[in-house]
């Protein structure tokens, strides 16, 4: 007898986005991949998460010199400013959200459409070997870190292994010692303030710099700078339709939509919420 094998929780990570973005992935005539949209960092929900990543990066260099009594302190040469433009260097920043949580009453009345949305379930090792594909530079795949004093304790153990490889070249860090730089850019992506939380978010994450690869789109007025990330068709295990649209009429659409697109999704993939949400 053949025992039936499930995606166990943690191996799927969310996308909340509207029914309209889910068109956009699902509705394209290429047999074997689909793209996702990674926006630029500076357009997300918090702007102050990469100023409040660099203030700590800065906090913790200090709180180690401190604490190992260094005399010849190298934080002097980094001001806050330094710090964020080390960040830059690697290139700009672009990420795609995503979240364990798969049906949560906060995520669909912030990301998916108010409820009028769907949350996309993708397949967690595929993204983790995209980010570690040697053709896919600067990507990475990064859960993000939420808690500010553990954060500044890891962040001194870090600067304990690196610190004596840190050079400069006058007040330039020198080239050696670009490490320095991909590390902050990673912490940026990771950090997130402690009241997001609940999102239990992770982040693909890139730094590119070619003008060629950004696209832009319209949101709100906004003209919003993004970058494509291409994945085969079998990334996407499961559809949750949101607890505000009529389930039954959207479940057939999609169903529809995915078979004239040649998605090979069984039906038990596309489930409906099971959130209690009405707005009224």
């Amino acid at each position: 007898m053949q025992t039936k094998i499930t995606k166990k929780k943690d191996d799927i990570l969310f996308h909340y986005t509207s029914i309209g973005t889910l068109m956009k992935i699902l509705d394209i005539n290429d047999d074997k991949k689909i793209c996702l949209r990674a926006t630029h960092a500076k357009y997300f929900n918090d702007p102050f998460e990469y100023k409040l990543a660099v203030d700590m990066f800065k906090t913790s260099l200090v709180q180690y010199e401190k604490q190992n009594l260094i005399k010849d302190k190298k934080s002097q040469n980094f001001d806050k400013k330094s710090f964020a433009s080390l960040g830059i260097l690697a290139g700009y920043p672009y990420i795609l959200s995503l979240s364990e949580n798969a049906d949560d009453l906060t995520m669909w009345r912030t990301y998916g459409a108010d409820g009028k949305g769907v949350a996309i379930g993708f397949d967690k090792k595929m993204l983790n070997d995209y980010s570690e594909d040697r053709e896919n530079i600067n990507t990475r795949l990064i859960k993000c870190q939420y808690k500010k004093e553990a954060i500044i304790k890891g962040l001194i153990v870090y600067w304990d292994a690196i610190y004596n490889k840190i050079n400069f070249q006058g007040k330039r860090i020198s080239t050696e010692s670009f490490r320095l730089i991909f590390d902050l850019s990673n912490f940026c992506f990771s950090f997130k303030r402690n009241e997001y939380q609940n999102e239990k978010e992770w982040r693909l994450c890139k730094n590119d710099w070619d003008n060629k690869n950004i696209r832009f789109q319209e949101r709100d007025g906004l003209i919003i700078p993004y970058i494509e990330y291409t994945f085969p068709k079998e990334i996407i295990k499961k559809i949750i339709i949101g607890p505000c649209l009529n389930k039954l009429l959207t479940r057939e659409s999609i169903l529809l939509l995915l078979k004239s697109r040649k998605f090979q999704l069984t039906k038990e993939s596309i489930t409906m919420s099971r959130v209690p949400y009405r707005r009224i």
